[in-house]
């Protein structure tokens, strides 16, 4: 990492300024196809306040935000799936992309064991892509789901998505692939895991 010497801190979404807020929202659309499920939503927001409401404020007691040397640099949102279940958020958008959003979730529920640690989303600022923040991010959820008693980090990434060879690289593997969505995006969304590296003695 050019800024190896930078700090780097860690901090929970509970904490995290308005302005970063909407920084998670914004980078959300890089991670997936939520321009066309937010178009036309049921409240009328913008696309990015749609993503703040709906896929950012309900889940900030399950985000870890990165800063390096005091800048956002990228943020995770993990939990076990009963934790998730535990504070459902409410779907805002429009009918015709509700089935598809509850058959992903089926689809994630599916492949994501209880004591598994499922990281919802995963995104890092263009600015500090390329310096090992993918590493530092998954340590720190590594961290989090051994304290919550898990075994292994699940998530899901797009097949054409630049980030699918750097999970693979770093021991994830695919063991289940989405292809509702296929006809609309010309995509498949994989499921991923990895069980924890052990610990040393």
């Amino acid at each position: 990492m050019n800024d190896a010497r930078a700090p780097l801190v860690f901090v929970a979404g509970t904490e995290v300024p308005e302005r970063d807020l909407d920084r998670m929202a914004a980078l959300l659309f890089e991670t997936s196809y939520l321009e066309y499920c937010s178009a036309g939503n049921r409240l009328g927001l913008p696309l990015r306040a749609l993503q703040r409401r709906q896929n950012v404020e309900p889940w900030l007691r399950h985000i870890r935000a990165l800063y390096v040397a005091g800048r956002f640099a990228g943020f995770y949102n993990a939990a076990t799936l009963a934790q998730y279940a535990a504070a459902p958020a409410v779907n805002y958008y429009r009918d015709e992309v509700r089935a598809m959003d509850a058959a992903y979730e089926a689809f994630v529920a599916a492949h994501a064991a209880p004591d598994q640690l499922f990281v919802a989303s995963l995104a890092i600022e263009p600015a500090w892509r390329g310096r090992g923040l993918l590493d530092e991010l998954l340590t720190d959820a590594h961290r989090v789901a051994r304290v919550a008693g898990c075994s292994a980090l699940g998530l899901t990434v797009w097949q054409t998505s630049a980030a699918l060879p750097l999970y693979a690289r770093r021991g994830f593997a695919t063991v289940g692939t989405f292809d509702r969505a296929w006809e609309l995006f010309f995509d498949r969304l994989h499921f991923m895991t990895r069980p924890l590296p052990q610990e040393a003695p």
